[in-house]
């Protein structure tokens, strides 16, 4: 089974397992293999925003 990219600028609400925090000119971003997310928090809940790899 292939597993494909989210699109860039697509929300989601988990992330997986394999995921470290990377902080790039001061902001936080987690890298799951070779996915990276923006944390955006909408009121108590936190979405993760799928971003190009800041470095």
């Amino acid at each position: 089974m292939a597993l494909t990219a989210a699109a860039i600028g697509s929300v989601v609400y988990s992330l997986p397992v394999d995921c470290s925090t990377v902080v790039v000119d001061g902001i936080g971003y987690q890298q799951c293999s070779n996915g990276w997310y923006q944390p955006r928090y909408v009121g108590t809940t936190v979405q993760y925003v799928v971003v190009d790899a800041p470095r």
